[in-house]
């Protein structure tokens, strides 16, 4: 009799224990990481598909079509807890500003709330000078109709700052920050008159320094106030996209 009743409250106390163990399990709460990778691209985007509060005058006829830019780094700048915050990702390459998917690099961010943010991109030629800062092509149809090469080389180094309202970096998801590069702001001053009257070096016209050097001087004043930056999420575990440890502090 006795060993009967040992059979049954064996099997009970086994339920009971695993029972536990799942009640256990179940309240466990969800690791969250004390980080969030924040990645950054720079793509060129027509102004006339953003919201703009002030109108910009654009040059009928005027198309960037392509471009290059050489970006040596991206600066993270911000505040919180009330502790300034500055952080720079390593050197980049030369990025094709109208890819679809722009290449990225990354720094790492503790969690919190981040205020007073600003991202500045630096444009510099790379130390063999086979890369310039930026270069732009597209077309211009003049006023007889017939269309010709825009060629935009950008010399000097140039610094694109952007503004980014307060932000919450949480570790359970990672960011990009995207600066776009306005094209039709770089024009802000020039007109189509200007580009008629330009000169054409075989058979295109050239803006460089030395080359139509009154539209190349005013492109080149508008560049630091032509980004716009935002903030996109990026969730941890997605994959195939270009995520990965290049890039980081």
């Amino acid at each position: 009799m006795k060993t009967i009743k040992t059979s049954i409250i064996a099997p009970i106390l086994l339920a009971l224990i695993s029972l536990a163990a799942c009640k256990k399990n179940s309240s466990t709460p969800t690791v969250v990481s004390s980080t969030s990778k924040l990645a950054f691209q720079m793509k060129a985007v027509n102004s006339a598909s953003l919201a703009l509060t002030t109108p910009i005058d654009t040059i009928a006829g005027l198309q960037w079509t392509a471009g290059t830019a050489n970006i040596s780094r991206f600066v993270f700048e911000a505040k919180r807890s009330g502790v300034s915050i500055n952080i720079q990702t390593n050197n980049l390459m030369n990025v094709n500003i109208f890819s679809l998917s722009p290449t990225i690099s990354f720094v790492t961010l503790d969690t919190g709330v981040y205020k007073e943010i600003e991202i500045q991109a630096f444009l510099e030629p790379t130390s063999d000078t086979a890369h310039i800062p930026l270069k732009l092509t597209g077309t211009f149809k003049n006023d007889s109709s017939k269309l010709i090469p825009v060629e935009l080389d950008l010399n000097s180094d140039v610094t694109i700052k952007t503004e980014v309202n307060n932000f919450d970096i949480t570790g359970t998801t990672n960011y990009v920050a995207l600066v776009e590069m306005e094209l039709e702001k770089l024009t802000v001053g020039v007109t189509a008159a200007d580009l008629n009257g330009a000169t054409l070096t075989g058979g295109k016209i050239i803006i460089s320094k030395t080359s139509n050097s009154t539209i190349y001087w005013k492109i080149r004043s508008n560049l630091a106030e032509c980004g716009h930056s935002e903030f996109k999420e990026h969730h941890h575990g997605d994959e195939g996209d270009g995520w990965g440890h290049e890039g980081d502090d």
